[in-house]
């Protein structure tokens, strides 16, 4: 560790379809962060763009091939890249796309935290969806000095990765039985089981589906094609995640409109052809006395969830965040339990 500058713990969960991320230290305890994994490079238009999310990339660590790719440019993330027609996002990229966007993406997070400082020590623990093929690589991107520019400042962020975990590995639940934890992502969906100490005794090769195939079969429906070639993937997200009372509002204003029977239909389409294998895996399971949490982005899609309580599968509303706050736990060394449903 660098001397005399305590580290900052950190979790870090950049998901194929948001970055989340707990952070904790020098008497802060920041709220998660969480933002759409999109990327876009504004090198050439560095003076429109003022985005929070914004960082200019300045000097990178000597062994860090990633971070030297970085040097020179300026991008921004999240909803400010959203304003862009192209944008690079985790899920569009190759099945190495969180290898290759984490590092950006954890730096334009930074940006956009409520404190300014000029110098950041993280110790970071982080999650991929298969760390036997792409946990080292993704260390391997984080790690080091990087020097960048955040806000008009000249900023110095150093990263120790202290672990990367499997998505969901990490989450040890406890209880009278075994617990089965189906976590559907954005772009991948997994099973993992824990015996009564929270101990894994068996995991499932990620599904290579998630929340993000949804979307995509809602951009394909004849009601969204009617829309015209403006509509974006994105904002379809934002309808999704920000229904009221099952009502499905794509866009606001005058030129809004109700899409909740396109996302029924697409909904079905995607829980039969995608969800319908990991669901009676889970039952099996619970059909064995497993009690079954469901966590992820999934677990809250709007009709999903009502039928997710009368299987009796148990979640909340935090199930997003659920991943990323046991990773910052570890980076805390208070990894505790969790104790659900007794």
């Amino acid at each position: 560790m660098t001397k005399q500058v305590a580290p900052f713990a950190c979790g870090y969960d950049c998901g194929n379809g948001a970055v989340k991320l707990k952070i904790s230290g020098h008497g802060h305890d920041f709220d998660y962060v969480r933002f759409p994994s999109y990327y876009h490079d504004v090198s050439k238009c560095t003076g429109d763009h003022q985005g929070q999310s914004k960082v200019s990339y300045l000097t990178a660590p000597a062994n860090n091939k990633i971070a030297k790719k970085l040097e020179g440019l300026t991008w921004v993330a999240g909803d400010d890249a959203t304003v862009f027609d192209v944008r690079s996002q985790v899920f569009e990229n190759r099945t190495d796309g969180k290898v290759q966007l984490s590092l950006p993406l954890f730096l334009s997070g930074i940006a956009q935290l409520p404190v300014r400082r000029k110098h950041w020590e993280f110790r970071l623990v982080a999650s991929i969806h298969d760390a036997e093929v792409y946990g080292e690589k993704l260390a391997q991107s984080l790690e080091g000095k990087h020097v960048v520019t955040i806000n008009n400042q000249n900023t110095t962020i150093v990263i120790h990765v202290v672990k990367i975990f499997d998505e969901g590995f990490i989450f040890k639940p406890s209880g009278d039985s075994n617990t089965t934890v189906l976590d559907i992502g954005n772009g991948t969906t997994i099973i993992t089981r824990f015996n009564s100490q929270g101990n894994v005794i068996w995991r499932s090769i990620p599904y290579r589906f998630g929340v993000q195939h949804l979307y995509k079969k809602i951009d394909e429906h004849p009601m969204l094609r009617a829309i015209g070639l403006d509509r974006d993937i994105d904002l379809i997200r934002k309808s999704v995640e920000n229904s009221d009372d099952g009502k499905i509002i794509y866009g606001s204003g005058i030129n809004a409109r109700n899409i909740t029977v396109a996302y029924k239909e697409a909904l079905k389409e995607w829980s039969t052809t995608h969800l319908k294998e990991s669901i009676a895996t889970v039952d099996k399971y619970q059909l064995s006395g497993d009690r079954v949490i469901i966590v992820g982005g999934g677990a809250c899609l709007p009709f999903l969830d009502k039928n997710f309580e009368k299987k009796q599968y148990i979640f909340n509303k935090q199930a997003p965040f659920m991943n990323v706050k046991k990773l910052h736990e570890y980076a805390t060394n208070n990894l505790e339990t969790e104790v659900i449903g007794e």
